[in-house]
């Protein structure tokens, strides 16, 4: 522990993008691992489609409602697919936040990323935390698009 310590203490940057990185990671195939992806591409195209038609038929609320029913069913069938490797993920990611809080906290690191203003809620940086959410943010839409997760 005194090693990980050591070494965010020296990249502070670094450690919460490795680590952020790894988690994205491993969500990402724990995602794809317990999830339909062909019917979730079936689902994206449909999605796609649906958008157009709403378009087509903008001025018929009757074809409009029902367009939106299905895209409902669809988005009840994806949520219920998606929950299972939450349900998976949950624990391990609240202990990985745990120990991440304990490093940096051990550390003592305070603003991981600074800018020059003070913005409201967040103030003038960003802390493990929201360090963490930006990186798996931006993780999260490339490994997806690399690995073809739906």
């Amino acid at each position: 522990m005194e090693l990980i310590v050591n070494i965010v203490r020296e990249f502070p940057l670094l450690g919460i993008a490795l680590f952020s990185f790894v988690i994205t990671l491993l969500l990402t195939l724990l995602y794809k691992k317990f999830t339909n992806q062909e019917k979730s591409k079936e689902r994206m195209e449909k999605q796609k489609e649906f958008r157009e038609k709403q378009k087509q038929f903008r001025d018929e609320p009757q074809k409009l409602l029902e367009l939106q029913n299905e895209m409902m069913q669809m988005s009840m069938e994806q949520m219920r697919e998606s929950f299972k490797p939450l349900l998976i993920s949950f624990l391990p990611l609240i202990f990985a936040f745990g120990f991440l809080k304990q490093v940096y906290t051990d550390a003592a690191i305070g603003e991981i990323i600074s800018w020059q203003v003070n913005l409201p809620l967040v103030g003038t940086g960003a802390g493990w935390f929201l360090s963490y959410v930006i990186f798996s943010l931006i993780f999260n839409s490339v490994l997806r698009k690399v690995l073809k997760v739906y």
